[in-house]
């Protein structure tokens, strides 16, 4: 019973101290994220046994009534308090593994051939500058063995994605900034992951006097990286079986059948089956020591490829992930362990701060200018690559295992906390960051009205008349003319999302009439156009028809019902103006041009 009463007490603080120290943190500028992880420091077992041993050395304050009540709270609940604190820590990793999984959202292949090889070019410039930097400046100036200096080096190269694309959701970032980012942690992580394995194996190698074999390493990265690669496929199997389209109901007035038009809407529903499938991966994962976060990564691409996107957007779903998120932070600042700070390891933890935060930095800066990036991506993508957390402090840890009488102790007080100074700088200069891109992209582009219903009437006079050689062409074609008309940022986003959509079922409804449609961030109001073809197009139409009406539908991502009103109002005004099962076309554009 008193272990229960302080796993209450102890979850109660965390979210008490993580949404007090957001608030305040929030009022005085310092950012919302920042201050969640300190109030989630303040209220952890590392902060208070701080405060505790500095206390003890105080002897006026120790012969005082009131320490004498404070020691004995601390004697009697205080280890267990700080044990339910880290046991808590599975949710961590449980939530590492959702953002890795939603990365996936972001590494489409058509997505990727757009990008091209840009993105690797970048990621490479900076992983290997920190993995030299690092590595030569422990070797040579702090005189680390070589192998534990190359360890350090390759747990610098990680960049923690979790924060940032919290961030990014929270901030509802989207675009080419976010594209870029999603490819480069996710090739980053790799990276790290190859050059952590190889690099560890000489070092225990060398530890226990065994033969050195190259091959035997090699092995061992492949055989953790296919497992890992086929425990996502079979998580991508699990969904798709799981997760499929709702079948619309006829009494919804909808005359045409249509059971993979919708796709399945985000929900509740999809969220715990989805953050259910995915823990379980992750578990089997970590049983077997597999980069857990790779198994979630491939499962994310294979999903975006080749399932529905509303599996990603139910990750983000308004009354859940801000709790998940104040949680996740918290326990990020709980984590803190200050008594690893040391005068002995000072010299070490700042060379490591400076080293690693230099290489990012300029890293990236090289790789967006090597590649012509424009001017915004290249000022604002090098600061969002700081924080680092998550899997490079779960590899400290087991270094500080495995190498314990070979230096690992000594590589633990320095990386945790430069880990702790990378997490919460970066949070700062991250949400800084990405609060100054959404103000230049709002300057750049006007903002609309948010508007509560939709009718077919808000599409008369938005409607164009042209020629389209095929579908890809037809919907290039409609959202070139948004962008030119200002109603949408960017292009080759709204227009991938829409033929990601076409890729998993034919927006067509027969009769010469498509709605090819998305949901998106992109957008904060519902955007309809129409489109009149000169010479009909084949859109894999149900009766085999060609297409000569196009309806382009885009609504916010957060508004699932609006797309539903929307759609809906377009096929009930298709179905008044059918004749003995015939569209009268003419009567519609006329209705449409006002």
């Amino acid at each position: 019973m008193d272990f229960m009463k302080i796993q209450i007490l102890a979850i109660g603080m965390l979210i008490l101290g993580a949404y007090t120290g957001g608030v305040i943190a929030k009022k005085i500028k310092l950012g919302e994220t920042v201050g969640q992880i300190l109030g989630g420091m303040i209220v952890g077992p590392h902060f208070w046994m701080f405060i505790h041993n500095w206390a003890t050395t105080k002897e006026n304050f120790i012969s005082t009534p009131i320490f004498e009540k404070l020691e004995y709270l601390y004697t009697h609940g205080f280890t267990t308090y700080g044990h339910v604190i880290e046991e808590s820590h599975f949710f961590v990793f449980f939530f590492l593994g959702l953002i890795a999984f939603s990365l996936g959202e972001e590494l489409h292949f058509d997505r990727l051939k757009q990008m091209g090889m840009k993105p690797t070019i970048i990621c490479l410039t900076q992983a290997m500058l920190a993995w030299v930097s690092i590595t030569l400046v422990f070797y040579k100036i702090f005189h680390f063995p070589m192998i534990n200096a190359a360890v350090v080096g390759s747990i610098g190269i990680a960049t923690a994605p979790a924060l940032t694309f919290i961030l990014m959701n929270k901030l509802k970032v989207e675009g080419k900034l976010k594209n870029i980012l999603a490819n480069i942690v996710v090739l980053d992580d790799i990276i790290e992951v190859i050059f952590f394995s190889i690099f560890l194996g000489i070092a225990v190698t060398m530890q226990n006097g065994g033969h050195l074999s190259f091959g035997h390493l090699a092995f061992e990265v492949v055989k953790e990286f296919f497992f890992a690669i086929l425990l996502g496929v079979v998580i991508f199997f699990l969904l798709k079986f799981t997760v499929k389209p709702k079948k619309v109901n006829k009494t919804e007035g909808l005359e045409i059948e249509v059971e993979s038009f919708y796709g399945p809407m985000p929900s509740i529903e999809l969220f715990f089956i989805i953050s259910g499938i995915i823990a379980v991966g992750s578990a089997v994962a970590l049983h077997f020591h597999l980069p857990f976060l790779i198994m979630a990564v491939v499962a994310g691409v294979l999903v975006s490829n080749y399932h529905y996107h509303a599996i990603f957007h139910s990750l983000q779903l308004g009354n859940v992930m801000p709790a998940l998120n104040l949680f996740f932070f918290a326990l990020i600042g709980a984590s803190v362990k200050l008594e690893t700070f040391s005068s002995k390891t000072f010299v070490f933890v700042l060379g490591y701060l400076l080293v690693r935060g230099s290489a990012k930095l300029i890293g990236t800066w090289l790789g967006c200018r090597i590649t012509g990036q424009e001017k915004e991506i290249t000022n604002n993508l090098p600061k969002l690559m700081l924080p680092q957390a998550g899997m490079a402090a779960v590899e400290t840890i087991l270094v500080a295992t495995v190498l314990k009488n070979n230096g690992g102790d000594l590589i633990f007080n320095t990386i945790i906390p430069a880990l702790v100074i990378f997490e919460i700088g970066g949070a700062w200069m991250s949400e800084r960051t990405l609060i100054s891109w959404n103000k230049f992209m709002g300057e750049k582009y006007k903002a609309h009205q948010k508007k509560k219903h939709f009718a077919i009437e808000d599409i008369v006079g938005n409607i164009w008349e042209f020629n389209a050689n095929n579908k890809e062409d037809t919907v290039e074609r409609l959202t070139k003319l948004l962008h030119e008309k200002h109603l949408i940022k960017d292009v080759h986003e709204i227009a991938h999302a829409i033929m990601t959509r076409e890729k998993l079922a034919s927006t067509a409804l027969g009769k010469g009439v498509a709605i090819p449609h998305c949901r998106t961030d992109e957008v904060t109001k519902t955007i309809c156009v129409c489109g009149f073809l000169e010479n009909p197009v084949e859109w894999n139409s149900p009766d085999g028809k060609p297409i000569d009406i196009v309806f382009l539908v885009i609504t916010p991502k957060d508004k699932p019902q609006e797309y539903l009103q929307t759609v809906r109002s377009i096929i009930l005004t298709l179905k008044e103006l059918s004749l003995e099962g015939e569209l009268n076309h003419s009567l519609l554009r006329n209705i449409l041009v006002g």
